[in-house]
């Protein structure tokens, strides 16, 4: 959200001031704009909302502003964007709130109001500041969790629970940014510029007013140049190349869960796939299950119905180099073969000192650079493992 000082008279330059709702929605389905409560889905691009400001301006952005604050115009060098959220850039969204905060609302679609609780939530925009001539009048602070602005000697400032912070660094002003807050899952938050945490801008507290883990909306306020919104659960900067067509139905049980960026793994060797279409159901499978297919490249079933991959996997044997090195060979049989060709997975070693220890230790380092390759069901590696006296190992198929 942008914002700046209600006061300021309008020949001032007032810094675009974001300013971010968490007070739960009244109504869900009065939302300005709707975000997915899944990443990843398939195509990437249908995960998050996104506004390019490159057509007609949404509603919500023209909302209390004059026809002479709606002009676009078109801007060149902006930073980079890891993922092809947006499609070429050929205008931005000028503002000019003269004195209005301009509110995006925002929910999931038919689902209430947009939660970080469990899953982060990530705001990111392209953004050309102009530097504040005052701080933010407190009004504008009122039922936000935090703020960011800049300010008249071109530094960022956070608003957060405890006050607010201002980095060292003196932006330039002709310059455009990108600018990430990530929701953290702890009440937290983190701002980013280019893609990088700013200094002491990570681990903020939210503001106090309405609810700790629920996004309702995300203000503009004040001047400057806009472009590119980006509001999901996946991170903005994410590299791995997602799913590009449907994919079925995700299980809905499991205690296993993948992190986001797992999952979107996951759904792209779905939608790649032979043996899978977007009408296969995977109804037999729990989460764990289909984390388990993945990580050993491996299905069970048919096209029609999907069933657990039944494997084996252990070591066939061991050559002790060293107290610290080791020569393993393991076996992996999937659906009643023996494996061939890569899996998703990489093979991490843990290890006991005596066979009657109550648990195993995962060995810090002891786990295969790659993803592991199997020829006839076999794979050989050489382990580097920490000094301790280990003399009992088990293999494991990890992401």
């Amino acid at each position: 959200m942008m914002s700046i000082h209600v006061q300021l008279k309008r020949a001032v330059a007032a810094s675009a001031l974001c300013l971010f709702a968490l007070a739960p929605l009244g109504d869900a389905q009065a939302a300005n704009s709707y975000i997915p409560s899944d990443w990843n889905v398939a195509p990437m691009t249908s995960g998050a909302y996104r506004e390019a400001f490159d057509s007609t301006l949404p509603t919500w952005a023209t909302n209390g502003l004059s026809m002479a604050t709606n002009a676009f115009v078109s801007i060149t060098g902006m930073p980079a964007r890891s993922n092809a959220w947006f499609g070429s850039n050929v205008k931005v969204l000028q503002l000019d709130t003269d004195g209005k905060v301009i509110t995006n609302t925002l929910a999931y679609s038919g689902e209430g109001a947009v939660s970080f609780g469990t899953t982060p939530v990530y705001v990111d925009v392209r953004i050309k500041f102009d530097a504040m001539t005052d701080v933010p009048d407190p009004s504008l602070l009122e039922g936000v969790k935090l703020a960011v602005y800049v300010t008249s000697e071109a530094k960022l400032v956070a608003v957060h629970a405890a006050g607010a912070t201002t980095n060292d660094t003196v932006l330039d002003t002709n310059k455009w940014y990108q600018l990430t807050i990530k929701m953290r899952t702890d009440g937290k938050y983190d701002v980013l510029t280019n893609d990088v945490v700013v200094s002491a801008f990570s681990g903020l507290a939210l503001k106090s007013g309405g609810n700790n883990n629920q996004l309702a909306a995300v203000s503009f306020y004040g001047t400057g140049l806009v472009d590119e919104l980006y509001v999901s659960h996946g991170d903005p900067a994410y590299t791995v190349t997602g799913p590009t067509t449907a994919i079925p139905t995700l299980p809905a049980t499991g205690t296993n869960a993948p992190s986001a960026s797992e999952q979107t793994r996951i759904n792209a060797w779905l939608s790649g796939n032979a043996g899978v279409t977007p009408s296969t159901s995977l109804a037999a499978l729990s989460k764990d299950d289909l984390n388990s297919a993945f990580l050993l490249n491996a299905l069970g079933g048919d096209s029609a119905n999907a069933a657990p991959v039944a494997y084996t996997f252990g070591i066939t044997a061991i050559d002790v180099v060293s107290p610290t090195r080791l020569v393993v060979t393991v076996m992996l049989v999937a659906n009643g073969s023996n494996k061939s060709g890569p899996i998703n997975g990489k093979i991490q070693l843990q290890g006991k000192v005596n066979n009657s220890d109550p648990s195993w230790t995962t060995l810090s380092g002891a786990i295969t650079p790659t993803y592991a390759d199997f020829t006839a069901g076999k794979a050989t590696y050489t382990y580097t493992i920490p000094a301790g006296g280990y003399r009992f190992f088990k293999p494991q198929i990890v992401p």
